[in-house]
């Protein structure tokens, strides 16, 4: 027996310091070929054409693209003519529909529409009109939005590209990275960033550095199956972003050894959210989600124009240029100084501005519980101009015992009937009884230190009793903003989510900590990313109410103010005391539609 055990163990050995040692089998990444792209590609194409019912890309383009133009498809179109579809016509058509009918306060919406109306051919001074008071005019995002309107060679009065890729370039954190507000760089800003740069990137020998900093830091943030997290959860998105970077630099990511990772690239990081039927999910086997989908889209479809030979996805193959730039009068060009000073004292403090909302688009953590808020009463006082609220649930839930004395009876139970089997099939060695004894009681032991709630449990509709607490604050949450924007069940008609609502506070609890237990309380529903208990305490609530980031714009999102004022903390690090209020609140664009406050 031991003669033929030994050479099993010898062998064993052997295959392991073979897998360690031979680079076929740790330093080579898999070989995704053109092919495979254009099937992910393909599939992706399918799905959006099963779901608008369009039997081709051009009846897509003309029925559903064309009808979510402004709102839902505008990243679609531009793909598809990067792709090679250059009549979008009828998108252009009802994109300018749409912006004549809406007054669009983003000033990164205003740089995206233009982006979308170059891709779809259109001489419309739109493109133009807008740079002036758009770039620059809302942090990060507006001044890398506007380098690509810049980059497809159109002019203003107030910018040039070199001037904002000059800017773009002193907003770089001394770790490689960009991000719209913070300390350290972000995956998806500083990809994004390394996007519109990447034009000078061979020309420009300070873009050169700096962009080489930023790819040492994405190659650094890169995990070990080729993909990305963000705030501590894996995602497609981010590696789609880094993956459109990488192509418009021609770095094809399937060979730089800098992006790939025990033997995975980035296209792997990518493809483990694919779904059967050709979209991908936020999460590894979650549901579909349409911003992972369109930004795998693209950024396949910028891989393929790098391996093609093409420009990178940003630099638009339809676009046309004005043939001539409208001659300036004393008055404009006295103007034109004017607003460039005001535009420079905007965006001197960038990543103060936008510091209300992180656009990262991240995988999502998802709860999907709720219960209804029943019997609550709101009580308000107003004295001295300061505004007193309480809320009182009027009718408590029967509590419900513990589950564990009946767990105790059930393993005890379960214990017995398998000890009697055992003596009926003769197994009566002491050893059996003595193994199925430990077990029973190492299950019991988990049973009474552990502490599993149900569902109803959980949301339970009680308040935590906090014997030691320092203080009260009040939380409200609202969406003002969008109440009359959607026929959604879980947007009320007067945008409030929860009223002005008092909770008792101990020492050291946060707004997120406040949240959770507001969540817990009423019922509500709230999707986080991040952890108040990981570094820095980087916490982003992306959805709350089934209401999320990006359902109404690329702007869009919850942020919260704390007396008024927009923190430039992260909700997991503000330490709440005494008196505080909490408001949280879904702005369109990054919190410019709810005239914000921000903490010096």
């Amino acid at each position: 027996m031991r003669n033929k055990v030994l050479p099993g163990i010898l062998c064993s050995l052997l295959v392991i310091i073979l897998s360690l040692y031979n680079p076929a089998f740790t330093a080579e990444c898999s070989d995704h070929t053109v092919g495979e792209v254009d099937d992910l590609i393909g599939g992706i194409i399918d799905y959006k054409l099963g779901q608008a019912g369009a039997g081709s890309i051009e009846e897509w383009l003309r029925s559903g693209i064309a009808e979510g133009a402004g709102t839902v498809s505008d990243w679609y179109a531009l793909t598809l003519s990067q792709y090679g579809y250059t009549d979008l016509s009828a998108y252009e058509s009802a994109l300018l529909g749409y912006l004549d009918s809406n007054n669009v306060t983003s000033a990164t919406s205003r740089e995206k529409y233009a982006l979308a109306l170059c891709a779809a051919g259109s001489d419309n001074s739109y493109i133009t009109d807008i740079l002036d008071s758009s770039i620059g005019g809302q942090g990060m995002m507006s001044w890398i939005y506007g380098l690509h309107v810049l980059n497809n060679g159109y002019t203003c009065s107030d910018f040039t590209a070199d001037s904002v890729t000059d800017t773009i370039l002193s907003m770089q954190y001394a770790d490689g990275g960009w991000a719209l507000f913070g300390d350290y760089g972000d995956i998806d800003v500083t990809a994004m960033t390394v996007q519109a740069l990447a034009p000078y990137y061979h020309s420009n020998s300070a873009v050169t550095d700096s962009v080489e900093r930023a790819l040492d830091f994405l190659s650094r943030k890169q995990k070990d199956n080729g993909g990305y997290e963000s705030f501590g959860n894996a995602n497609p998105e981010s590696a789609s972003q880094v993956l459109t970077a990488l192509s418009a630099l021609g770095i094809d990511c399937r060979s730089d050894e800098r992006f790939i990772k025990n033997g995975n690239d980035i296209i792997d990081g990518i493809v483990r959210f694919c779904l059967p039927d050709g979209s991908f999910s936020h999460t590894e086997g979650g549901a579909s989600n349409e911003t992972a989908t369109v930004q795998a889209f693209y950024s396949f479809v910028a891989f393929r124009r790098m391996t093609d030979g093409k420009t990178p996805l940003l630099i638009l193959d339809n676009r046309k240029l004005p043939e001539t730039q409208q001659p300036q009068t004393e008055a404009e060009k006295n103007n034109s100084e004017e607003n460039t000073v005001s535009s420079v004292s905007a965006s001197a403090e960038p990543r103060t501005t936008a510091s209300a909302v992180m656009t990262t688009t991240v995988s999502v953590l998802k709860t999907t519980v709720t219960t209804s808020i029943s019997a609550l009463t709101i009580t308000t006082s107003v004295s001295s101009g300061a505004v007193s609220t309480a809320a009182v649930i009027q009718e408590q839930p029967v509590k419900k015992g513990s589950y564990k004395p009946k767990a105790v009876i059930i393993i005890i139970c379960s214990a017995a009937v398998l000890g009697l089997i055992l003596l009926i099939i003769g197994k009566r060695n002491i050893k059996n009884f003595i193994f199925l004894g430990i077990a029973a009681g190492v299950c019991i032991i988990i049973v009474l230190v552990t502490d599993i709630k149900s569902v109803d449990d959980y949301y339970s509709g009680r308040k935590k009793e906090k014997k030691n607490a320092i203080g009260t604050v009040t939380m409200e949450i609202r969406c003002d903003t969008i109440a009359d924007k959607s026929d959604s069940g879980h947007i009320p008609a007067d945008g409030v989510i929860l009223p002005p609502t008092a909770f008792d506070i101990e020492a050291g609890e946060t707004v997120f900590s406040i949240l959770t237990e507001a969540a817990q309380t009423y019922g509500i529903q709230v999707e986080n990313k991040g952890s108040a208990g990981s570094a820095h305490g980087m916490v982003y609530i992306s959805g709350i109410n089934y209401i999320y980031e990006y359902d109404f714009g690329d702007l869009s999102g919850w942020v919260y103010h704390v007396n008024g004022i927009t923190p430039s903390k992260s909700c997991g690090e503000y330490v709440l005391y005494d008196g505080d209020r909490v408001e949280w609140l879904y702005t369109c664009e990054i919190g410019h539609d709810l005239d914000e406050v921000y903490e010096k």
